[in-house]
């Protein structure tokens, strides 16, 4: 199997793995807070973390002028994971995935403002294209909006905004410490909180939150993995599998149905993402 099918593969998996954290999430929430069920997910990245760091027997960080950056990660990723936990407690599955899922297209705009990363006219056509797909998502009427759905996009936003901080750091430092940053910052900012409201889990509650923590780390595991074997422009699409996978897992966990209008916007979102994908794969096989 060649790098690009391996890498493709991985994505796969680790799209299936955050559509059986994203299940697990829904189930849990509806006892644990879900401040709890964060501060576990994170849990779990920072001991996975440690593990790879001592493995490859590298600093924790590299240049300590790189720490603001690495907290600006792990902030916005942390605020990313809190709203998109609590859009995963109340929207059908494909709904609260899909709209996650549209973080690239708010990276092509932080990447043009804040790294002068330059937008092409397909960047441009596929970010309209999404924002009509949202639109048919989140159902807007009047002034009224779907409070959760807006949670969910706003997850997004602040993903994207951790990954411009990613982009701004590689080479600088390594994805374990990366990801170590993620983990800790979300720790130490969630813990006094968590505290507050927290709740002793039962068995099946301890489950849900053991399997909260094994998806999201070995989704963040094979995501790293894939992304190291291959251009993310190659294998970027792939993880929107996690789309379909969670409307599967939610509708027989869950009984979670999908509306036209939000199949409709599920579509359009998939054209979206592809059509800078071909674009990015035509210049690549050309070159």
């Amino acid at each position: 199997m060649e790098n690009n099918q391996r890498a493709a593969l991985y994505m796969i998996i680790s799209a299936l793995s955050f559509a059986f954290m994203q299940i697990a999430v829904k189930f849990t929430a509806a006892s644990i807070p879900v401040l709890e069920l964060v501060f576990m997910r994170n849990l779990f990245l920072i001991f996975t973390s440690i593990i790879s760091i001592k493995k490859h027997k590298a600093p924790v960080v590299r240049d300590k002028k790189n720490i603001p950056l690495l907290f600006a990660r792990g902030f916005f990723g942390m605020l990313g994971v809190v709203l998109y936990f609590i859009a995963t407690k109340y929207l059908p599955s494909a709904e609260a995935s899909i709209l996650q899922k549209s973080s690239p297209f708010f990276v092509a705009i932080f990447a043009a403002l804040f790294l002068k990363d330059k937008m092409t006219k397909i960047d441009v056509a596929s970010m309209v294209i999404a924002f009509i797909g949202v639109i048919f998502v989140t159902k807007p009427t009047g002034v009224d909006v779907n409070i959760y759905s807006l949670f969910a996009l706003l997850s997004a936003i602040f993903a994207a905004a951790a990954y411009v901080c990613i982009s701004a750091l590689k080479g600088k430092e390594s994805s374990e410490t990366i990801m170590f940053s993620f983990g800790i910052v979300t720790v130490v900012c969630i813990l006094p909180f968590m505290l507050r409201d927290f709740v002793v889990p039962n068995l099946t509650e301890a489950l849900g939150l053991i399997a909260i923590g094994i998806g999201g780390a070995l989704g963040q595991y094979f995501l790293t993995l894939s992304y190291m074997m291959a251009p993310a422009g190659r294998v970027s699409i792939y993880n929107y599998s996690s789309v379909v996978f969670a409307a599967i897992l939610g509708y027989f966990a869950f009984g979670d149905t999908i509306d036209i209008y939000s199949a409709v916007g599920i579509l359009i979102i998939f054209i979206a993402a592809y059509l800078p994908f071909r674009e990015k794969n035509k210049v690549k096989s050309a070159s």
